[in-house]
């Protein structure tokens, strides 16, 4: 099982920590559950302090369990050394932040999008990430796989699709990836599987919601007036997905899919 969100911790705020709640809770049902934690997590700048101020009293109880994603707000300062001192192995070769995991019969990978940053190289096809993308996915011809970043390929919300991303978009449609979870935009949105691949914007984690202005092509659902989590039930050959509110009687989204 997966739980996934992004754009969590600010100081001060209280959506993280109803957010944290619901992971201690899916956490003691389902204890070998892993948190994906798609980029944005210490605001405003991902500091040391704004991961010892705002990120641990929450979402730091469950610092073990987590492996990030890089957003932007981890360059706050112009670089992500704190963020790298923060999680170590755990976060990918430091100055880099792309690796990959497996998940039962799952194949996962983890991805820095923001293409811009020198250390990060670009994410093109010709970049350091982008063969090591490649190479990754040609070794690991898992049944079901599954792909996490920051900034969305598609989204309705206030950021809006984002074509840096593009070539990450078509190594997924090349690889037959299945899911694909993304945050920046701060609202919960689930796109059709397109050519097999479905995307989830999850920026929900705790972070002030954004207005969803209209929807994209390929958008299903979207809300953001809730923080919650995606919870990802990862079969052999299918997944179950449910979006998981903070609050009681508010907005779900769920379903399941067999994988490509």
């Amino acid at each position: 099982m997966l739980l996934a969100a992004g754009d969590i911790a600010t100081c001060p705020g209280r959506d993280d920590e109803a957010t944290a709640d619901l992971l201690a809770a899916q956490l003691t049902e389902h204890p070998d559950a892993v948190i994906a934690a798609v980029g944005d997590l210490a605001y405003e700048r991902g500091t040391a302090a704004d991961f010892k101020q705002c990120f641990a009293p929450s979402w730091g109880r469950f610092h073990d369990r987590i492996r990030p994603a890089a957003g932007n707000h981890e360059y706050g300062t112009g670089v992500a050394t704190d963020y790298f001192d923060e999680w170590g192995d755990r976060a990918g070769p430091a100055g880099k932040g792309w690796y990959s995991y497996d998940l039962g019969a799952w194949h996962v990978v983890v991805l820095n999008s923001n293409c811009g940053v020198p250390s990060v190289g670009g994410c093109g096809p010709d970049s350091e990430q982008g063969k090591w993308l490649a190479a990754d996915l040609a070794a690991h011809a898992n049944r079901c796989s599954l792909a996490y970043w920051h900034h969305p390929r598609w989204s309705s919300g206030l950021h809006g699709s984002q074509p840096s991303v593009d070539s990450f978009w078509q190594a997924m449609v090349a690889a037959h990836v299945d899911v694909v979870v993304n945050g920046h935009d701060h609202h919960y949105e689930r796109f059709a599987s397109v050519s097999g691949v479905r995307e989830f914007v999850v920026g929900t984690g705790g972070a002030p919601r954004y207005p969803v202005a209209g929807p994209e092509a390929n958008s299903e659902v979207w809300h953001s007036g809730t923080p919650g989590v995606l919870r990802l039930t990862l079969h052999a050959a299918s997944y179950d997905w449910r979006f998981l509110a903070a609050a009681d009687g508010a907005f779900t989204d769920e379903g399941s899919t067999p994988c490509t």
